[in-house]
């Protein structure tokens, strides 16, 4: 296991260019602003669904839904 840790800080840690570290970082920043706004987006439909779930339980179960 320790082989593929350190194959993969090797990794980490080569040299780039410039312009390699650029796309690198951009890639990534794109990938965490996709899923940021995929999130947002999706989130409220989420916990609606899990709060119709939850409430369906109580239901089920005979407690008051307050």
């Amino acid at each position: 296991m320790s082989g593929v840790l350190s194959r993969t800080y090797r990794w980490l840690k080569r040299p780039r260019s410039r312009g390699q570290a650029m796309a690198e970082f951009s890639i990534i920043l794109m990938s965490l602003l996709v899923g940021g706004v995929a999130l947002s987006t999706f989130a409220p439909d989420m916990l609606a669904a899990y709060t119709i779930y939850v409430r369906g339980f109580y239901v089920v179960l005979g407690y008051p839904i307050g």
